[in-house]
């Protein structure tokens, strides 16, 4: 795998296509060297020995590493080596009509990096003063208004087609990714409904009529009492909570078909 993703790297196939300094998270586009065929290979916290991690999207499981993971990480020690990936030079500048924040979920964890101490500190206090007022929420898309001294800050969170978070706030903060008002509100969504609140909130009917119609009921029925719904990983699950319900037995003239089927 070494030998052939060093081939891979001396031959130029691997790209930088994204480089995150925040996180010092990468991504590049690696070619194959033995078919026209390109894969996605993400390192992230490349920083730090004990959290880095490498992902490929190719089928090889084999051994720990793939070529095109070797190949990639040839190339993040060129960058290293020549200072390419740190700009050094100044801050970068967010404006925060539009900022892109990359979890997929509400991450704690990672929303305090993104806005700043200073800044999460005044978030908490913000919410612990004022109440955001939840306009809409649907589709995996959040939009609400928190006033602050008089002030009224319109906030939007939406997740994209990458899985990560739009977001949007009319302040003016261009230091930080995340802004406090932005900020307050995931804490807000993340104290009542959870982190993995805009899962809940996606479209999810088809799922959850299939599961649903395992005990003879559809999201046309009133579910109130019978059951609720439970999310792990960002999927819907069925929870049974009025113990007379239970699973319908499947028809008589599909079970004979199966056991015919089987013999």
């Amino acid at each position: 795998m070494i030998r052939r993703g060093k081939k891979i790297y001396s031959q130029r196939f691997v790209e930088l296509v994204d480089n995150d300094e925040l996180t010092h998270s990468v991504t590049f586009r690696v070619k194959d060297d033995s078919y026209s065929t390109f894969y996605k290979v993400q390192i992230q916290k490349y920083d730090e020995p004990k959290s880095f991690t490498i992902h490929c999207s190719c089928p090889y499981n084999i051994s720990d590493i793939c070529r095109h993971e070797a190949a990639a990480l040839m190339q993040l020690q060129d960058l290293v080596d020549k200072n390419l990936l740190e700009s050094g030079k100044s801050a970068p500048v967010f404006n925060q009509k539009h900022t892109v924040v990359k979890i997929k979920f509400i991450d704690l964890k990672m929303i305090r990096m993104l806005t700043g101490m200073q800044n999460y500190t005044e978030a908490e206090e913000i919410l612990r003063k004022n109440k955001c007022n939840i306009l809409t929420a649907g589709d995996e898309r959040v939009e609400a208004n928190l006033e602050v001294k008089g002030e009224v800050f319109h906030i939007i969170l939406q997740k994209n087609e990458e899985r990560n978070f739009d977001t949007s706030c009319t302040c003016n903060d261009d230091e930080h990714l995340l802004c406090k008002h932005k900020t307050a509100l995931f804490l807000h969504l993340l104290n009542n409904w959870g982190p993995n609140y805009f899962d809940s909130i996606r479209n999810w009917d088809k799922e959850k009529n299939k599961l649903l119609q395992g005990y003879g009921y559809s999201l046309n029925d009133d579910l109130s009492g019978k059951f609720e719904w439970i999310y792990k990983d960002g999927k819907p699950f069925l929870k049974v909570i009025d113990p007379s319900v239970r699973r319908i037995s499947a028809p008589a003239s599909d079970a004979r078909d199966r056991i015919c089927a089987k013999r």
